[in-house]
């Protein structure tokens, strides 16, 4: 479905895009919950802590992958809006040239780092095993994630945000069913919830790709569209090493802090593992909007409709506050409840740990709501270089709570080290965002479209 953003309301059509969006997100989540729920739950905390002990390294390599998927597929939306339709074809056959020549690079400098960097971080020598073994499996199948991100963007670039949260939901559903049979019935260890993830991420790109053959065949790309279109190619080789790298460096200073928490032994792991997959969970309507105004900025940048950027964008901040507000109420009544679905209710230190790290990070939801929107809508008006300056706003903050923070207050210098980032990079990028003229308090284009 087809969801031109250039005309009608934009809360309307903000709302209908990001549903889809925050759907398949959460449904991408229940592939980590489900290994999460799963894994704590049949093989015990060591098991859940091995994992936990990779999720810093390993969202460093899969953020690069989806950064550098959505990065390469922002042009795309940019020729729909502007009704370019010759060029949206050559855009999606730069994605498909660019993502799958990175993404071989990609496997194997992580195959081949993999083991150095898990010892670098001091992951504990009782779960070192697992976690090599979880992480490579992941490793091995990034060629499938990348696949999948880029069959997804390139339909979203395009409006169809609801044909991806379709597989998703089938996929997901595969993922909880594989888990239990590699985990409780097989006895496949964590290697066995990551087989299940990429068996069912490999499902999704195999329905993504047979649907744009059967429905949407004009996003197809002939052999004309595989040319070296320069301009394009370094266009979307800057956005999309943008977005990849503000993944990365983000990653990159989780990977430091991470080192810190695995230093404070496997319960703490546990519990920092535990609520990272709640609050992940709970982010999701957050990230969902940003990722919608990057499409809307795009298509709407290409039409050349300004005062619709504009309005859009104060109607993501209004959405995303509302969602935050709610989180937050979460936090005083109902997140012991969740809490007991990932980890057994026997384990109360564990708990503890997860439900302090969730309190406390919720309430700065509202600045993380205004970074998520802002970034994505630079990166939406093609300006790379601010997102990755605020990304190294966090990796900075990050590094310095891992050398200060942590060693004076523990756990608690952990809580708020994203936090304190958030605020940082929420007041660059809103600055960042209106020193561009067109965007200036006052000023105005004569396209405004004042439905609401």
């Amino acid at each position: 479905m087809h969801n031109r953003m250039t005309e009608g309301s934009p809360l309307k059509l903000i709302l209908m895009f990001a549903m889809p969006v925050l759907l398949g997100n959460v449904f991408q989540q229940f592939y980590n919950m489900a290994d999460t729920m799963m894994v704590g739950r049949i093989l015990g905390v060591d098991a859940l802590a091995a994992m936990g002990a990779t999720a810093s390294v390993s969202g460093l390599v899969l953020g690069l992958n989806i950064g550098l998927a959505q990065g390469f597929a922002i042009p795309i939306a940019q020729y729909v809006g502007a009704g370019q339709m010759d060029k949206v074809r050559k855009a999606v056959a730069g994605t498909l040239m660019l993502g799958l020549i990175f993404v071989l690079g990609i496997t194997l400098a992580a195959l081949l780092t993999g083991i150095p960097v898990l010892k670098m971080l001091g992951t504990p020598e009782e779960i070192m095993g697992m976690s090599v073994e979880y992480i490579f499996i992941i490793y091995g199948g990034l060629i499938i994630t990348m696949m999948y991100n880029m069959a997804a963007s390139i339909l979203r670039s395009y409006g169809d945000s609801r044909t991806p949260l379709y597989f998703l939901i089938l996929a997901s559903l595969t993922n909880i069913v594989l888990d239990y049979v590699f985990l409780k019935t097989l006895r496949m260890g964590v290697g066995g919830a990551a087989i299940a993830t990429l068996i069912s991420q490999a499902l999704s790109v195999v329905l993504c790709v047979l649907y744009i053959k059967e429905k949407t065949s004009f996003l197809i790309p002939g052999k004309e569209d595989f040319c070296w279109d320069k301009e394009m190619l370094k266009a979307q080789l800057s956005l999309g090493i943008s977005m990849g790298l503000m993944n990365s460096i983000v990653s990159i200073g989780s990977v430091i802090l991470q080192s810190a928490v695995n230093k404070l032994g496997s319960v703490i792991i546990a519990g920092h593992t535990a609520s990272r997959k709640v609050i992940e969970m709970f982010m999701q309507p957050l990230i969902s909007i940003g990722v919608t105004a990057t499409t809307y900025v795009s298509q709407n940048l290409g039409a050349g409709k300004l005062d619709r950027i504009r309005k859009g964008l104060h109607c993501c901040t209004a959405i995303s506050f509302v969602w935050s507000t709610f989180c937050i109420l979460i936090s005083f009544w109902g997140i012991d409840l969740i809490l007991v679905l990932v980890v057994d209710a026997k384990e109360i230190q564990v708990i503890a740990t997860a439900r302090q790290y969730f309190k406390i990070n919720v309430f700065f939801f509202y600045a993380l709501s205004v970074l998520f929107i802002y970034r994505n809508a630079l990166q939406g008006l093609g300006k790379s270089q601010a997102p990755i300056f605020s990304s190294c706003i966090e990796m900075v903050v990050k590094i310095l709570a891992t050398l200060l923070l942590t060693p004076s207050l523990g756990y608690l210098g952990v809580c708020y080290t994203e936090p304190i980032a958030w605020i940082l990079m929420a007041v660059f990028l809103l600055a960042a965002f209106y020193r561009d003229p067109r965007f200036r308090p006052g000023s105005h284009d004569e396209s405004l479209d004042s439905s609401m």
